[in-house]
């Protein structure tokens, strides 16, 4: 296991804005020196100039917060600082996030969950309730072997799915979430880059297959989207 202060592995990027943070500390404490040396005065100035955030931090870390969520989201064991249940709303698209090239690239997963946002509404602090107890039963049972594939295969975890997926679907087929899954799916990332229609289509055949499948699996009868998915 690393040490305090070492960065989790591939999770360089989440840090490049504390990176931008020490270089203004180092600029402005070079200015304020004197033949090398910096009363402790001058020190305190600059850190308390530093607390009400700077254009330039704002900057750094707007661009850093896609891709230390993207980095982030490519470990493999749990973490209970995750989001067990926007981890399982991924679920049934994942295999889109891997490959080369990659069908839907991970920086598009922010707005993903926008639109998941939407069609949850108040009842989202409800799933998120569920899956992390779901989460923390089996935190007591595995430890720290936990895996993301544990908590997948977990009866009650597919249980939640199936009707989140109910949910969300029946919000995408309205005019309404229409609207949302059009206008927030092709927004850009802070990077510039747009999700196509192709993309985004494919993941919501992805959702609606799977939707399906869960119906089929408890007797229920097939349904038809919107799309005609």
């Amino acid at each position: 296991m690393g040490g305090i202060g070492q960065q989790p592995p591939g999770a360089r990027h989440c840090y490049q804005a504390g990176s931008v943070l020490i270089g203004l500390i180092e600029a402005l404490i070079a200015e304020r020196a004197r033949d090398g040396v910096v009363e402790f005065s001058e020190v305190q100035r600059v850190l308390k100039r530093l607390q009400g955030g700077t254009e330039q931090l704002d900057r750094a870390f707007q661009m850093q917060e896609d891709r230390c969520r993207r980095n982030l989201w490519k470990r493999g064991d749990a973490c209970c600082r995750e989001n067990p249940f926007r981890r399982l709303m991924v679920r049934p698209f994942e295999t889109l996030l891997t490959g080369d090239p990659v069908a839907f690239p991970r920086h598009f997963l922010p707005n993903y969950f926008q639109v998941v946002d939407a069609a949850f509404g108040d009842k989202l602090g409800e799933y998120e309730k569920q899956c992390r107890a779901v989460f923390q039963t089996l935190m007591v049972r595995h430890g720290n072997a936990l895996s993301w594939e544990d908590f997948y295969a977990d009866g009650r975890t597919w249980r939640i799915l199936d009707h989140a997926l109910k949910r969300l679907m029946s919000f995408l087929e309205g005019p309404a979430g229409q609207w949302v899954w059009v206008q927030t799916m092709s927004q850009p990332t802070v990077e510039g880059h747009k999700a196509t229609a192709e993309q985004t289509d494919s993941v919501r055949a992805i959702l609606s297959a799977t939707w399906q499948g869960l119906m089929l699996e408890q007797g229920g009868p097939p349904r038809k989207t919107a799309t005609g998915r």
